[in-house]
């Protein structure tokens, strides 16, 4: 008559999972720990593109170039702005800290980018599902509602509009991160966006020079409505460069995703090692 464990499996079946020897149950440890990390990982989403996808680069650049080319009054100095990678290292740096608040470094010379002594920076935050580089974009654009360009003037918010069509702003690198909780917003599980610019712009005078599109490019190519020189347009990157002040950090994704495989591992231990000393194991007869 075979005894049965306590959870009331049939003890055959119950033989054929525990004989393991002490170098098996180490291999299933092995592998049920490669799992759980696995699988941990499928907790961060997907859905938000890397800085150095070139759909999601293509996207940065045509969006802010599209709105640059269609400033009204319209401009007679506006460069075509392109990719610069070093400064999508700086973008996504800060937003890995999730918090909604401008670079403390941006003001610091050489802080933010190996070529540009200081750089420009717009930043949004919102849900996952309500991201995308063209709405993020066209959020910061639609400030133009609130900006006079015969004064100068803005009625409310209107900095990350001029920062978007600043005439001598040519380069842009922007990247989105995953936060749990956005530090300043109450948004949970926020795509947070930024995009730094070089050189910067904001300063207290216009945007750009108002007159005949393309009418003070110095000569250069006109392309739709902006000034293009193929030298300036160079995508250059600095591949040792990384923001000094980008420490490891790991932030309350990061915790949880750690305290999880924690977990997993904990219970991993408990099955194939500590598990057998509960059963009574008799083969069963027949």
């Amino acid at each position: 008559m075979p005894l049965y464990p306590r959870w009331g499996l049939p003890a055959c079946t119950i033989s054929l999972l525990l004989p393991f020897s002490m170098t098996s149950r180490f291999a299933v440890c092995v592998l049920a720990l490669l799992l759980c990390c696995h699988c941990s990982d499928s907790y961060e989403p997907s859905t938000l593109p890397d800085p150095r996808d070139p759909q999601f680069i293509e996207e940065c650049v045509e969006t802010h170039n599209r709105f640059r080319s269609g400033v009204d009054p319209p401009a007679s100095d506006m460069r075509y702005m392109t990719w610069d990678p070093d400064l999508a290292k700086t973008a996504k740096a800060w937003a890995k800290k999730c918090l909604f608040k401008h670079n403390i470094y941006l003001q610091q010379r050489g802080k933010t980018h190996p070529r540009f002594a200081f750089a420009g920076e717009n930043l949004w935050t919102g849900s996952i599902a309500a991201f995308t580089v063209k709405g993020a974009i066209t959020s910061w654009y639609n400030e133009v509602q609130f900006y006079t360009y015969n004064t100068n003037e803005c009625s409310k918010v209107c900095g990350h509009y001029t920062q978007v069509v600043w005439a001598t702003s040519y380069k842009v690198g922007c990247a989105v991160h995953f936060c749990p909780k956005v530090a300043y917003t109450s948004i949970p599980n926020a795509a947070h966006f930024i995009c730094n610019y070089g050189p910067p712009g904001n300063y207290p005078v216009r945007p750009y020079k108002t007159g005949t599109e393309c009418s003070e490019c110095g000569g250069e190519q006109c392309t739709n409505k902006l000034c293009r020189n193929l030298q300036r347009d160079k995508i250059v990157e600095d591949f040792k460069w990384y923001p000094e002040w980008d420490k490891p950090a790991c932030d309350e994704f990061c915790v949880t995703i750690i305290s999880v495989r924690l977990i997993l591992l904990l219970l991993t231990f408990l099955a194939t090692w500590l598990l057998p000393k509960y059963w009574s194991i008799v083969p069963a007869s027949g």
